[in-house]
């Protein structure tokens, strides 16, 4: 075995940010796993909460030392706090190898999602970065900065040294997409590129379906588009931190983590999944589980097949002591010429087929009688129906652009039939 990397987890709780445990990774020939530890002192406080409410729950024996699942190289709480695609993109290019999970963790800058950071020692957090021994640069700088060095990577096999600080801004957040965390009307927004291959005008589109989901009453966070250097830059505002400056942060989990699945177990979770587990350890579970079956909904309507269980959060309730479902993100409409369509999740009783009868199928696991569901299913459906093309042309989408997407509106097209099942008379 060999020893193990340790870095002390901290958590920001209200405007204090404290050491909540000692997290140690660990490998045994081929096998990665991790070790964790919560903290005496901060076991005794009285906001405490667990990392992770399924791997790493408070204990009652505060020398109880959690070892991750089998399979699992670091605990799913934990994991959501590092980066994904792009940014792990973005570190294994400036570092010239590919980088471990550890270094993956220690690297991310404080911007990362949710509350938790990272430090060698009980001194406080400290960002660690492998490639170089220069300390980091400044978070924030402008979107047009940032979009240069999307371009330049898009045109060029090496990270050009000019762009270094993007590199440290953008390796924060998950996604396979580039994006970053920006100053935008003197808040945090979360910007989000175009790339040069994209088929169609991907950022404009998010943007365009985000307005319509507001439109038909889902919770959808501020979100704007605008363009620069020819090229659409798709911005959200940031629901996890509660002031401009960031140092005040909502703890963050996944739909991942609070199913307690692997990564490669996402296609096993389900929308009834989610709201069973919201009712496990949710503050407001009818509320939102209503919510969430709506969102299900959407994304038939709009064929956002990339609704993962990443692409499920969840914030820390200060106020109710639970977990709440996050505002939305990442829905994104795909044009698609299959006539049957699929979820990244289960649907209902179908599996992940993505039709609204289907979604009607497992309705009262969300809260909901028949016949609720199948009005609010019909009301979503000729909403979406009667609006799309006109808030896609409202958000700047070309004729040509709308046309291409109305494969991705094929749901609204389904007939639904109030018999006794669906309607429950």
């Amino acid at each position: 075995m060999t020893e193990p990397r340790t870095t002390y987890a901290y958590i920001t709780l209200g405007t204090d940010t404290i050491p909540a445990g000692r997290l140690d990774m660990l490998r045994e020939g081929r096998e990665a796993f991790a070790r964790f530890r919560y903290g005496r002192r901060y076991l005794l406080r009285r906001d405490a909460l667990a990392l992770d409410p399924v791997q790493l729950p408070l204990p009652q024996n505060p020398e109880h030392d959690f070892v991750t699942p089998e399979g699992f190289e670091l605990f799913g709480g934990i994991r959501d706090a590092a980066p994904d695609g792009w940014g792990r993109h973005l570190m294994d290019r400036a570092s010239g190898k590919l980088l471990e999970e550890f270094d993956y963790l220690v690297a991310t800058s404080d911007d990362r999602v949710g509350a938790l950071s990272f430090g060698a020692d009980l001194t406080g957090p400290k960002r660690l970065t492998p490639w170089t021994e220069k300390p980091p640069f400044g978070e924030v700088f402008d979107l047009q900065a940032m979009l240069e060095a999307v371009q330049d990577l898009d045109r060029a096999e090496d990270l050009p040294a000019e762009h270094q600080r993007f590199l440290l801004r953008g390796s924060s957040l998950g996604g396979a997409r580039p994006k970053a965390t920006t100053s935008h009307q003197n808040d945090l927004w979360i910007a989000k590129f175009g790339r040069a291959a994209d088929r169609y005008p991907v950022c404009r589109a998010e943007y365009a379906v985000m307005q319509l989901a507001a439109l038909v009453g889902l919770d959808v966070p501020a979100v704007d588009c605008v363009s620069l250097l020819g090229q659409d830059v798709y911005l959200i505002k940031r629901f996890d931190r509660l002031n401009s400056e960031g140092t005040q942060k909502l703890p963050f989990v996944s739909g991942l983590t609070l199913l307690g699945l692997h990564e490669s177990e996402s296609a096993r979770g389900s929308y009834r999944a989610l709201a069973e587990a919201l009712r496990r350890y949710g503050s407001h579970p009818l509320e939102d589980g209503r919510e969430l079956w709506k969102r299900m909904v959407f994304n038939i309507l709009c064929n956002n097949i990339d609704d993962h269980l990443r692409n499920h959060g969840f914030l820390w309730d200060t106020k109710g002591s639970g977990w709440r479902l996050s505002p939305l993100y990442d829905v994104v409409p795909f044009p698609q010429l299959a006539q049957e369509r699929y979820l990244a999740i289960g649907v209902g009783t179908a599996g992940r087929l993505a039709t609204l009868r289907n979604a009607l199928s497992e309705a009262s696991s969300f809260g909901l009688s028949p016949h609720e569901a199948f009005g609010l299913a019909s009301t979503m459906q000729q909403q979406v129906k009667a609006n799309w093309r006109q808030v896609f042309k409202d958000a700047g989408l070309s004729a040509g652009d709308i046309m291409r997407l109305e494969s991705c509106f094929l749901a609204c097209e389904e007939p639904l039939i109030a018999d006794d099942t669906l309607s429950g008379n």
